[in-house]
């Protein structure tokens, strides 16, 4: 009895050393990284509104790097990107000019939309998720 109550503790012990924490169900809600569209606000001027899925197939994409540098086909005209506060980015294109966006990460996605100093007259904004 001794054996067995011995070998099950052993066997549980060299299972929980060998098994790995799974980390799928933790959200990543930094800037940088990879993300894809997934959603486009658009607004036909009266307030009914309303985020409606993208295409999945070639789906635009941005890529904000550690280095303040902007990759991808969503923003194709753009190069640098800086936070400028907990609400707004400045998105600054290959002619230098600057744009800023609000912005908010929930949930691993990336809401933004224009905020000057171009604005979309009856409302427009984009969704992205989180790629690895």
């Amino acid at each position: 009895m001794k054996t067995l109550s011995f070998t099950l503790l052993l066997f549980l012990g060299l299972f929980l050393i060998t098994c790995k924490k799974d980390n799928s169900g933790v959200v990543d809600n930094t800037l940088t990284g990879r993300w894809k569209l997934s959603e486009t606000y658009a607004d036909p001027g009266d307030g009914s509104g309303k985020y409606l899925p993208v295409a999945k197939t070639n789906t635009p994409y941005v890529i904000f790097n550690t280095n303040g540098t902007l990759n991808g086909t969503a923003f194709p005209n753009d190069v640098s990107y800086v936070v400028k506060d907990s609400v707004t980015l400045a998105i600054t294109s290959k002619t230098n000019s600057v744009e800023n966006y609000a912005y908010k990460i929930t949930n691993g996605v990336l809401q933004m939309s224009p905020a000057g100093p171009v604005f979309c007259t009856e409302g427009c904004g984009q969704r992205f998720s989180k790629t690895r």
